[in-house]
Formats: structure tokens, sequence, C-alpha cells
């Protein structure tokens, strides 16, 4: 009877642990009772839910100022904080504001008064547009006419053509910020609209700061895109080897005379060869080929590259504090290719 008692008394203590486990860490004992629960109609919920999302496509983007805490007056000062340059917030505002955004409220307005054209407090950006797109395209051809005065003009307006095309000012603005403060009747904003902003930006910045400032947010933005960049790609020579010959004639050197220097692979689809221009017994250009003739035009190109001093090993352009202290002749102009073509034919013709 003894030894029963006792184990009652035993199963008693284990019971009132077992109830004093569950007061002090219910949750712990429920989690673990629970753990590889889920219920049966979670897995077909969630996989229905996923194919009308599927069905349905990617959400609309919404613009910016439709959040809660949209604060435009605070971007725009946020914006020239950022960009480390100080604007007007009346200049600034017009820079990003639209000739459709404003005759979308004004037609808002003359509805609300009946016919009455009420007051808007916004103006259109068009003249900073014009006056910030002439600046950037100056600026462009006096900055690489400063760096290649023996590269033609013609290359110095495809190089500007390059630098000022819709698509790359438009990613120069996609990533400084200013899609999300534009205020334009289209959304989201097109590629042309984000570069007319940019030109805005930079008009707005020659307004409050002066041409010089705006120059340089130019040099920081736009030009810093030829880092990496060939600019010789960006122009290409109808028929180099002429070209070749007329400017060695113009320059009073011998004519080009390619050699070939090395060749292996004669009769397999890996064939190269090299060909060399020689310019009164100078090498002056050379580079590899599938055929003779491929490796005849590229060498006249490279032997272009060396007069005009575009080759890859130039010394890199100037940004930054070496860019702060350029001193720029914005008058001054560089040869024009057609000038040899041009004293090609009349030498042609006097003969």
């Amino acid at each position: 009877m003894a030894s029963f008692s006792g184990m009652c008394t035993c199963g008693q203590v284990l019971n009132k642990s077992r109830v004093f486990l569950n007061r002090i860490s219910p949750s712990t004992v429920t989690a673990h009772r629970g753990i590889h629960s889920r219920k049966r109609h979670i897995k077909p919920l969630l996989l229905q839910l996923y194919n009308r999302r599927i069905k349905e496509g990617p959400v609309p983007e919404e613009p910016r100022s439709s959040w809660l805490n949209w604060n435009f007056d605070a971007e725009l000062y946020a914006f020239g904080k950022r960009l480390g340059e100080e604007f007007t917030d009346s200049t600034l505002k017009k820079a990003f504001t639209h000739r459709s955004f404003v005759e979308k409220e004004q037609s808002k307005i003359q509805d609300s008064f009946e016919g009455d054209e009420g007051l808007l407090d916004f103006q259109s950006n068009e003249d900073l547009i014009s006056s910030g797109m002439t600046l950037i395209s100056d600026y462009i051809k006096a900055y690489l006419r400063h760096h290649y005065p023996s590269f033609p003009e013609e290359g110095i307006s495809a190089v500007h053509d390059y630098l000022t095309t819709d698509e790359l000012l438009a990613y120069i603005a996609l990533n400084i910020g200013i899609k999300d403060l534009i205020l334009s009747a289209d959304f989201p904003a097109s590629e042309e609209t984000l570069s007319k902003t940019f030109q805005a930006v930079v008009g707005a910045l020659a307004h409050d700061q002066g041409m010089e400032r705006a120059e340089l947010f130019v040099q920081d933005f736009v030009l810093t895109q030829l880092i990496g960049k060939d600019i010789n790609e960006m122009w290409s020579i109808v028929n180099p080897m002429g070209v070749l010959v007329n400017i060695l004639q113009k320059q009073e050197r011998g004519g080009p005379e390619p050699r070939l220097l090395f060749q292996s692979g004669q009769k397999s689809i890996l064939s190269v060869y090299v060909v060399g221009i020689y310019s009164d017994k100078e090498l002056i250009g050379q580079a590899p080929g599938e055929t003779p003739t491929i490796a005849e035009e590229m060498a006249a190109v490279d032997a272009l590259k060396r007069l005009f001093s575009t080759e890859d090993c130039r010394t890199p352009l100037s940004y930054g504090d070496k860019g702060r202290k350029l001193h720029i002749d914005r008058n001054s102009e560089n040869p024009k290719l057609q000038n040899y073509v041009e004293l090609k034919e009349v030498e042609e013709a006097s003969s």
C-alpha cells in the first residue's frame, strides 16, 4: 500500500508539472504542437491568387506624386541639394513643367470656373529647353575641339550627335532623379520628355548660376558618358584609303604604301593577315584582317586615327579638377574633312 500510494503521488507530481509548464510558456507548447499543421485550403487559395496575378499582368506604374507622403516643394529642394547646385524654387519648378501639363491644368480651371480662365501658377519650360539645348550643344563641340584639335569637324559633329540623342539624355535624366518630378500630361514620361526636361534643368542652372556653372554641369553628367568609349566608332569614314591619300598629299608627304607584314592560316577558316601602311618609309598604321583587302582598309583606318590623334593610347579627357581649369576657345573650329577632298578635286581638274 505504501508503494502504491507513492506511485500515485509521483503521478500527481507529473500532472502538476505539466500544468505549471503550460502556464509559464503556453506559446511554446502551442507552437510546438502546431508546427506541421496547415489548413488544406491554403495551398489551393495561394495558387489561385498567383494565377490571377499572372493573368492580370504586371501592376501598372503609378506616379510618385500619388503617394500620401509626396511633397513637391520638398522634392525640388532635395533635387538641387543632391546635385550640389543652387536653384531658385520658381525656376526649378518651371524646368519640370511641360506645356502639356499647363494646357491640361488650364482646361480644368476653365471647366471649374465655367469659361473663366482663372489663375494658373505654372509656366511652361519651353524657353529653358531651348536655352539649355543650345548651351549643351555649344559646350560639347567646344570641349571636343579643345581635346581633339586634329579631329575633323565631321567627326566632332558625329560625337556631338551621339551625346545629344534623346536616348542618352533620357538615361542621364533617369539616373539623377528627374523622372518623378516631371509635370506632364503623359505618364510614364517618354524618352523625349525626359531628354527635354534635362535640357530645361541645364537652362535653369544657367539662368540661376550663370553659363560657366551650367557648362561644368554638362561636363560632369554628359561628357563623362565618353569614358570607356571609342569616338572613332561613332564616325564611319567612307573610303578611308582615299581620305588618307588626300591628307598625306595635303601635308606634302609621300603616298600610302600598303605592305603585308604577317600572315597565318592562309588555307583555313581562321586565316589572318596583318597589313602595314608606310609613307616615306615610315610605318603610319597597321591592322589585322581576315583577308588582305580587309586588313588594308583597317590599316588605313588606323593610320587616320594616328593622324587625328584619336588612338587608344592617347591622354584621357579632362574631368573633375582638371576639367575646371580648362581654357576653351568657343569660337575656333577644326578643319573639315571635306576640305581635303575638295583640294584633291581641284588639283585633278587643274591637271
